[in-house]
């Protein structure tokens, strides 16, 4: 190969090198933000030539990770997804010590204030840089965004009750496998986990199984129960500092940057207190005599109150009986299962629900726990698809 194939290859790798003496002052990264959100529907190129059309700028993540996550693009007409990472310079992504940590593995495309020969090996585009003129492509979701508030119900009622029915056949594959009582035991506990810990809390509860910890409880005087399922959950976990048992490979557990009142060991100390109060009937028996009294009654059970802060709040209650306990109580049969999600008040809303109210206006709308789950159904489907 020639010097001029060399330097041609080497410019496709990372880019053509540009100056990175220019003087003037670059964007500070939040105004970056904002205008890479601005590029939805609109073109840029990467400083090695490749077209870039944005169809989704991508979710905002908040805290540790990429600055926008599940961004959808079309890249020399190939569609990909994936995280967008935000810098003044290629340069900051060492110096912010992102090559050394796997938050960033998934990162697809790099967008600068001003580009230099710096910088990890990916697509790198300046934001400052002019895209093509053409017409605006239509933003994700916009056939939602244009329907009228009737169809927009009817949209969102139809995909949350897909949704549902998709966890009921999931509950159905589970039963098969473990037993009523323990598939609750499990999907109870992967709701437990929230986004960070939910396969070790799975994990976790095929460590230690209902029918275990049912027998224990019985055995002792109510008043020490919680303690003692605690410590045997403790224990199986290995997040315990001196574990009495071993329960083989252990999983590993996220604390790191997890909030104090969301920690993996007041979330088991919250199931000890719940399998405590239930060990009589059983949860599953429980669940059905509470269901028929109401979604509140229902509701309450899942609830752990505690000095220092519930250890089961209300808002992760409703998430569990959502997720969990309605699928599964409709596989077994029970007949009032499906009204009642579908009556089911509004649920608690994190930063996927928010972004996908934004991109179909329906920042104001009061939704219930079915249209909420069905339009996040939409919005993750949409970013699947493009």
């Amino acid at each position: 190969m020639n010097c001029g194939a060399l330097l041609a290859e080497e410019r496709r790798r990372y880019g053509a090198r540009r100056r990175s003496d220019r003087s003037g002052p670059l964007l500070p990264e939040h105004l970056l933000a904002r205008l890479w959100r601005a590029k939805e529907g609109r073109s840029l190129r990467t400083v090695d030539g490749r077209r870039v059309k944005v169809l989704y700028a991508g979710r905002p993540a908040p805290g540790h990770g990429p600055d926008f996550q599940d961004a959808v693009v079309r890249m020399d007409g190939e569609r990909a997804s994936g995280n967008v990472e935000l810098h003044r310079r290629p340069s900051d992504w060492r110096a912010h010590g992102h090559d050394a940590d796997p938050a960033y593995d998934d990162v697809m495309l790099h967008i600068v204030a001003q580009a230099d020969e710096t910088g990890p090996d990916l697509p790198l585009a300046e934001l400052s840089r002019p895209g093509t003129r053409e017409a605006l492509e239509p933003p994700l979701m916009a056939r939602l965004a244009r329907a009228s508030s009737a169809q927009f119900r009817e949209m969102l009622v139809g995909s949350g009750m897909a949704r549902f029915r998709e966890r009921v056949q999931a509950a159905v594959h589970g039963m098969g496998e473990a037993g009523v009582e323990q598939a609750l035991h499990e999907t109870v506990f992967d709701a437990l986990g929230y986004a960070e810990n939910r396969a070790p809390f799975r994990w976790l509860a095929r460590a230690v199984p209902e029918s275990k910890l049912r027998r224990l409880a019985i055995s002792l005087p109510p008043d020490e129960r919680p303690a003692a399922l605690e410590r045997i959950l403790l224990d199986a976990s290995g997040l315990d500092d001196e574990p009495h048992t071993s329960a083989g490979e252990r999983p590993s557990w996220k604390t790191a940057g997890v909030r104090p009142v969301n920690h993996p060991r007041r979330r088991i100390r919250g199931a000890a207190v719940l399998l405590a109060r239930t060990a009589a009937e059983g949860l599953l028996a429980r669940c059905e005599r509470m269901a028929a009294e109401g979604h509140a009654v229902l509701e309450r059970l899942f609830v752990v109150d505690s000095p220092g802060g519930a250890l089961i709040g209300t808002g992760r209650a409703r998430e569990i009986v959502v997720n969990a306990v309605l699928p599964l109580l409709a596989a077994t049969g029970n007949s009032e299962a499906e009204d009642l999600f579908l009556r089911y008040p509004s649920l608690p809303e994190n930063s996927f629900a928010r972004e996908a109210r934004r991109l179909t206006g329906a920042q104001g709308m009061r939704l219930s726990a079915c249209e909420q789950l069905g339009l996040l159904r939409l919005y993750r489907g949409s970013i699947a698809e493009g």
